[in-house]
This record gives C-alpha cells, structure tokens and sequence, in this order.
C-alpha cells in the first residue's frame, strides 16, 4: 500500500492556463530506463504516495519508454492526478503533418487513459529545421477541437519561444533545466519574456540528482562507480555542476545554503527549490521520484519563507 502522508503544511496548486497545478510536480523520466530497476507496481505506489502528500500533478512524455502507459494506470484510478506529457520531435521534421500529430496524440490519450490531454509540451530538435511553428499550430488545433486542453513546450529558447507566440500558439508553460547551479533561464532573458508574456517557467533539476543536498556538502565529487550508480539523472547533473563551476564552487554553494537551511531548520534542497519558486514567473518544480524516501523533504520545501538577507546572499554567490 502507498505510504499513508499527512502533512501539515499542503503542496499548493498554480495557475497553469485553464489547470491547476502542483508547485512541486512528481517527474517520471525515471521510468524510461537508465535509474534502477522498478517494478510497475512499486511506481504506481510511489505515486499514491506522492499524490497523497498534495503532489497531485505527474510529468511524463512519449519518449519515456512505458512512462505514459504505468502514469495512465494509475489516472485511471485516481481522478485528482494531473498527467501532463510532452510532444517531441526528433525525427521527420521536414514531413511531419496534420496526420501524423493527430494520431500520436491520440495514442497518447489512450495510454494515459483521459479524454483530453490536460497539458502537452511540445519539443522541437533541430531549430534549423523551421518547422516548429507550423506543428505546434497542429497541436493548437487539436486543443480547438478538445483533445488537448493547454500547451507548453520544453527546452526551447527565448528565440523560438516568442517564434511561436507570435504565430499564435497559446503557449502556457515552459519546462527548462533551472536551478542554482544552472541560472540560463535568468541570465538569458527567459524569466523575464515568460513574465512579461504570460509563459510560466517549470524547473527541472533544481537540485540536481542530489548534488545540492546534505549527502555532497563537504564531500569530493562522486566517483565513477557512484556517477553509475547514480544513473543518467547524477550523470547529466554533475555536468550542470561542471558548467557552473569548479567543485570548490560548489562546495561553497553548499555551505551557503546549508548556512540558510539550518537558519529555518530545513534542508539545503529546500532552500535550493525555494529560492526559485519565489521567482517570478516560476510555476512549479519538478522532482525525479524513484522511491518515497524524499516525500516529506519535498513537502517540506512549502513550509517557509526566505527572507531577503538570505536571498540576497544567494544572488551575490549565483
């Protein structure tokens, strides 16, 4: 049975268009393959868990493997879950037309047993192929007709963002890798176009498979055996990490914001995904679930306030 959860402090919901939404959002890449062994039973528990503790909205696409299908599943019996899934164009994208976008997307409503999508985010591979405002008006047209009730994107750029805005397309959110060790969508402007144009930002990553937590702060980089254990989620964070920065830095973000977590008795990724959820413009975090070790923690990050000497302080580090 799912851990039975019953927080004091509620996981509260934001406007996505026409949903509602979780602020801390069950992801499900994990089911694709490449994070440890699962069973389909163990994942449809850990999201009775989750849904329980006021996670009530799941992320999942159709290039997760059987992601769709073991989430569908388990909306079938619960009716206040909020699948939202992906669009994702890697292949054909010179010839992808009206016939093809309608029949994946009802493929998709099948395996995640709704009647309507409640939100696709649309991926697009190759900018150089300029094609993506022609086919996310294809998906527009199928949310006219009721089979998809909002669209977002993900990963695109500010560039292509406003491409497809000025086309037309209603877009509501977009999913981006976001968090203190990866500040593009502030640096480059995204926040601020998604504020000013009516896109909510979902981060993901913000506390990057671990990295920013307890288990790192004072410890040397993972090894290779604990990058493999990590699976794909450590090993792609650990280069975010890289990007930012040398371990020493790092290091020294980890001290800050263990300095601000222990301030209002909370964790370091508390503090992590507190910080942007303040941001304007921020809808919701996303949290890779593999197990229910973490539910408690992530309720957590809804129980307090920063306050400005400690944003401050973050901003002057980031």
């Amino acid at each position: 049975p799912a851990v039975a959860v019953a927080p004091a402090v509620a996981v509260p919901t934001t406007a996505l268009g026409s949903l509602q939404v979780s602020r801390t959002i069950q992801g499900y890449w994990q089911l694709a393959g490449g994070h440890g062994a699962y069973t389909e039973q163990e994942a449809v528990r850990n999201m009775a868990a989750h849904l329980a503790a006021g996670m009530t909205t799941l992320d999942t696409a159709d290039i997760y493997g059987p992601s769709e299908s073991i989430v569908g599943k388990f909306v079938a019996e619960e009716a206040r879950a909020v699948p939202c899934t992906k669009f994702c164009c890697f292949r054909n994208l010179q010839g992808i037309d009206k016939t093809e976008v309608r029949a994946r997307v009802l493929k998709q409503i099948a395996r995640l047993q709704v009647d309507s999508l409640p939100l696709v985010a649309f991926f697009w591979a190759d900018y150089g192929v300029k094609r993506y405002a022609d086919v996310a008006l294809m998906l527009t047209e199928l949310r006219e007709e009721g089979l998809i009730k909002e669209i977002g994107v993900t990963n695109f750029d500010t560039k292509r963002l406003r491409e497809l805005k000025d086309a037309g397309v209603p877009v509501v959110s977009n999913q981006v890798e976001f968090s203190l060790l990866d500040q593009r969508p502030e640096r480059s402007g995204m926040r601020e176009y998604c504020v000013d144009n009516g896109v909510k930002l979902i981060a993901f990553g913000t506390v990057g498979a671990g990295l920013l937590s307890e288990a790192y702060l004072g410890k040397p980089p993972p090894t290779r055996e604990q990058l493999e254990a990590g699976g794909f989620s450590l090993k792609k964070y650990i280069g975010t990490a890289s990007r930012a920065g040398t371990w020493d830095y790092t290091q020294s973000l980890l001290v800050l914001l263990d300095s601000i977590a222990k301030k209002h008795s909370v964790s370091i990724a508390n503090v992590a995904q507190r910080y942007l959820l303040d941001l304007q413009g921020v809808a919701s975090v996303l949290i890779g679930v593999r197990n229910q070790k973490h539910i408690k923690d992530n309720v957590r990050t809804h129980s307090f306030s920063l306050d400005e000497d400690d944003r401050a302080a973050i901003r002057d580090l980031i």
